[in-house]
């Protein structure tokens, strides 16, 4: 997927929060944004924004007019925001009729919101509220949309939302499926506490979205239940925009309930090497296990150990005690040999990733990659516009299989690596940053272009120019060198994006050095939203699991899978709202998408969301 070919859905569908779930429905289609009509150049736009500004000096009024609106809207399907931008900003506004103010309105909105200034957005929407006004129903429609994605990029979920589902009658056939999607996403997002809460202040067909929204996402719930809901739902809303969305979604769940579990093998190391990892793990799956019991019947579960050499004797033993579905191995190795066993007797979810796509059709695995991370991290600077990067690691076998997996997804998405450096732990840290910078090259050729002219040269060190942002692989320790010597070395302005490696947990006098870093990291890590669990989890567990913490959610979230994987596989458009993340499927894979946050004044600040390219779509979506 190139960068050429993603932009107009990516700056449109900026403000939609990360996930992209779509309603698992059969006329579930991939709907591209809605397209703006503007009126045809008589010549193509040019490629260098200068010639076109040339060509267009020399034009009549109207042609210029014409040319300018319709170049504009090229530059954005070219994901070039700020050219288009430029054009438009170059037209006086109260010289265009009523209709060309209209394109050039909405043209503007959405070049500011592909260089992710959604403020400018409804500042220009505010300005020409009166006018709007005026407008037929349908251009007001689309404006309203521009709005709602301006205040979703801000974080404003509820306000996004409610603007989208009062616009949603007034739209086309065409816009009604974007905006249908659309306002999906965002339920998906919306933390439980504000959705419940919006619940109770809504009515008509926001609250129908709203509940269906709840009663879908409640990954806990007994699927009998949530059928009976189901049912429930359709009665009340038939006449619900999402009505038609229903039936494949009660088939799925109904088929799910069918084919749920009622014996759990659970394959953990109790011994070796990984026994504390799999104590979390373990710890994990019971605090799932026993937040199902206060809701439904959960499945019996066994637990084996499998830390010794013979997994395939623990895999058969667990077959034997009336085992329907498997949880583990934990380990690689033991993960690979049970899917190189071919068609297995039980459906089975390892609980790591493989390398080989030489695995049985009932085979599944889920683990906390970091190389999906940095996959998150490319496909965030493809939707903020980048088109260089470069990437700093550290030596060894770990560092070069994470950046190569970013590099992979990088050059997917048409971007380029301009710089890769590995670094070694210690002091020489700086000096890596700063060799990476070229920061001493810029001072030696401004120290030899002054030795050869009379004139007065600012000499000042610069740092390279063909960063976009830099893919950042740290630990906090690591991180409070990089960001400091970036900063020195005149890049203090430079976009930076890590994995959650450079979080430990809050120690805000020590973090002030990582202030700017952007991250990715699982909710149940930046977010309180799953308070009930969270609770739970102190209760039982009071003293935390200190670094193996994400493993104890990756154990709420394997339980939470046993039941529900049949729907995840069956329905590709289906999410499951984790504490690891937002989980689908691809390929047998769980993949995760995980939450944005930044540091500010040494704490981590969570960021609005935003859908991912390649879910559900084609195209690259979205930026934040």
């Amino acid at each position: 997927m190139e960068f050429r070919k993603a932009y107009l859905a990516a700056f449109l569908a900026a403000a939609v929060v990360a996930g992209c779930s779509t309603t698992p429905s059969s006329k579930t289609k991939v709907y591209e944004t809605p397209a703006v009509a503007t009126p045809r150049a008589p010549t193509e736009a040019p490629a260098a924004l200068s010639a076109a500004r040339n060509q267009l000096a020399g034009m009549d009024a109207d042609e210029r007019i014409t040319s300018t609106l319709s170049w504009a809207s090229t530059y954005l399907g070219e994901k070039r925001a700020a050219d288009a931008n430029q054009l438009l900003a170059d037209l006086n506004p109260g010289q265009l009729s009523s209709e060309q103010r209209f394109t050039w309105l909405l043209l503007s909105g959405r070049a500011q919101l592909g260089q992710q200034q959604a403020d400018k957005t409804l500042t220009l929407l505010q300005q020409y509220q009166d006018e709007i006004l005026q407008y037929p129903a349908e251009h007001q429609a689309q404006l309203d949309l521009l709005r709602a994605d301006a205040l979703a990029m801000q974080g404003k979920l509820l306000d996004s939302l409610q603007q989208r589902v009062a616009a949603h009658p007034l739209l086309s056939d065409d816009d009604q499926g974007y905006n249908h999607n659309m306002i999906w996403q965002l339920l998906m997002q919306l933390p439980n506490t504000d959705l419940a809460d919006a619940i109770d202040g809504s009515s008509g067909d926001l609250r129908g979205w709203l509940t269906l929204a709840q009663l879908y996402r409640d990954p806990i719930a007994d699927l009998d239940a949530q059928v009976t809901r189901l049912n429930q739902w359709s009665a009340q809303w038939r006449t619900h925009p999402a009505i038609d969305d229903v039936p494949q979604m009660l088939e799925a769940l109904e088929k799910a309930a069918s084919q749920r579990p009622s014996q759990v093998a659970i394959l953990l190391p109790t011994t070796g090497t990984l026994q504390t990892a799999g104590k979390a793990l373990q710890e994990g799956i019971m605090t799932a296990f026993y937040q199902q019991q206060k809701n439904g019947q959960p499945p019996t579960l066994r637990f084996y150990d499998s830390g010794g050499d013979d997994v395939l004797a623990v895999y058969q033993q667990a077959v034997a005690d009336g085992a329907d579905f498997i949880l583990g191995p934990l380990a690689k190795d033991k993960a690979a040999t049970i899917a190189a066993q071919g068609t297995l007797p039980v459906t089975t979810l390892a609980l790591n990733y493989i390398d080989t796509d030489n695995r049985a059709d009932n085979f599944f695995q889920f683990g906390l990659a970091p190389e999906d991370e940095a996959r998150q991290i490319a496909n965030h600077g493809a939707r903020s516009g980048a088109l260089q990067a470069g990437i700093l690691y550290p030596e060894g076998e770990w560092g070069d299989r994470v950046a190569q997996a970013f590099v992979d997804r990088w050059q997917e998405l048409g971007g380029s690596v301009t710089i890769t450096r590995t670094y070694q732990e210690g002091p020489s840290i700086g000096e890596t940053v700063k060799e990476m910078l070229l920061v001493a090259q810029s001072q030696k050729r401004g120290n030899a272009v002054s030795r050869f002219t009379s004139l007065k040269m600012d000499n000042q060190p610069r740092r390279r120019q063909d960063m976009d942002f830099l893919f950042l692989l740290a630990d906090p320790n690591q991180g409070r060198q990089v960001k400091p010597a970036l900063n020195f070395h005149y890049a203090k302005d430079l976009p930076v994006y890590a994995t959650s490696l450079i979080y430990s947990g809050e120690d805000p006098r020590r973090n002030q050095d990582l202030n700017g870093i952007r991250f990715v990291d699982m909710p149940w890590i930046l977010s309180d939203d799953n308070q009930a669990l969270h609770d739970a989890a102190n209760e039982q567990w009071p003293d935390g699991h200190g670094r193996y913490e994400r493993l104890f959610a990756m154990g709420i979230d394997a339980y939470r899978l046993q039941g529900r994987l049949y729907l995840l596989n069956a329905l590709p458009s289906s999410k499951l709202p984790g504490v690891t993340g937002r989980l689908h499927m691809e390929n047998q894979r769980i993949i995760r998408q995980l939450n944005w946050a930044v540091f500010v004044g040494g704490k981590a600040q969570t960021l609005p969301q935003v859908a991912e390219p390649g879910q559900n779509s084609s195209r690259a979506i979205t930026s934040q």
